[in-house]
């Protein structure tokens, strides 16, 4: 919980946006912060888990913390898997984007936008801040009902003053000063991550006029999430693609509508095609744009062609299948 403290404050109490040291250390606590806390629900399941070869398990070499443990990609499989916990794409995605940032700073010194890393560690944050309070403290609260002998059938009633010995036990206290640490850090970062949330939405809100104009051609960014994906539209001159958001540019639009298919969509409810108009393969049926956040469309990432899903796809595809074959 301290380094899921300090990486929030590394993202609040400063300059705005976040300076470059402020981001570097925020970063590098954040993803320590998720790494302990998620291996911490799976010590909760069984400790061997923590081992990464399972097979390798061994009570004492886990007591010295003398082994190699699962990164944490596997924790995750591990979690979703073993242990049930619900963890989302969009979770899975945001940490594993948090652990790209670490990489790139210890590295290459390096993290990027600010305005992307912030938006990533809202995500992250909003994730953790959950799955601490579902996961982590019941947890805690299990520890000193055990430790504090309740829940046990069949005893009959307690004394008075053996309750007031189990509560000045040092295990009891100890579990106890855990839980109350928990509860008061999880109230100061929930605040703390809606001023996160706010330089976001400040920065959306800014935006809100240049986009106005583009919104039937802007999409979800695959870096940020944010909608500020921006497609050019003009068929003779194909442009890049970048976010206005967090300033992320693919140069080819093809290489931008595989992207979007796979980080925004995925390939289960998006797929790619050559498009009719400009005759590239960038066309992606799935799309969804700022014009109409509720209904999919073909969107052509090169031309910005637009089509309706089904019909006017499926007959577009067919007369060009047609052309090409006379």
């Amino acid at each position: 919980m301290d380094y899921l403290d300090r990486a929030v404050a590394g993202l609040t109490e400063g300059a705005t946006p976040p300076s470059e040291r402020d981001l570097k250390y925020a970063v590098l606590h954040l993803q320590a912060a998720t790494e302990v806390l998620l291996k911490a629900r799976l010590i909760g399941e069984h400790w061997s888990l923590l081992f990464r070869k399972i097979s390798d398990a061994d009570l004492e070499k886990f007591k010295r913390g003398d082994f190699d443990s699962c990164n944490t990609d596997e924790t995750i499989d591990r979690l979703t898997k073993i242990a049930q916990v619900e963890i989302s794409e969009k979770a899975r995605d945001a940490i594993a984007k948090l652990a790209k940032d670490r990489n790139a700073l210890m590295h290459y010194g390096h993290t990027g936008s600010a305005y992307v890393v912030e938006a990533r560690a809202a995500q992250v944050l909003d994730f953790l801040l959950d799955f601490v309070n579902g996961e982590l403290r019941p947890m805690l609260d299990g520890e000193f009902r055990k430790k504090f002998h309740l829940g046990r059938k069949g005893q009959g009633a307690v004394p008075p003053e053996s309750v007031q010995q189990m509560l000045d036990s040092p295990d009891v206290q100890s579990v106890h000063r855990e839980l109350q640490a928990v509860d008061e850090t999880m109230g100061e970062l929930r605040l703390k991550l809606g001023s996160i949330e706010k330089l976001v939405d400040k920065r959306m809100k800014d935006l809100a006029g240049e986009l106005e104009a583009v919104k039937h051609r802007t999409v979800h960014c695959p870096d940020c999430r944010q909608m500020a994906f921006v497609i050019n539209e003009d068929p003779e001159a194909p442009g890049p693609v970048g976010c206005r958001f967090c300033l992320f540019e693919v140069h080819n639009p093809e290489v931008a509508a595989i992207d979007y298919v796979w980080r925004v969509t995925g390939e289960d409810n998006g797929q790619l095609e050559n498009c009719p108009v400009c005759k590239l393969d960038s066309l992606v049926l799935g799309a969804v744009t700022a014009e109409d956040k509720n209904e999919e469309i073909g969107l052509c990432f090169s031309c910005c062609a637009t089509f309706e899903m089904v019909t006017s796809v499926g007959a577009a595809l067919s007369d060009s299948d047609a052309e090409e074959s006379t």
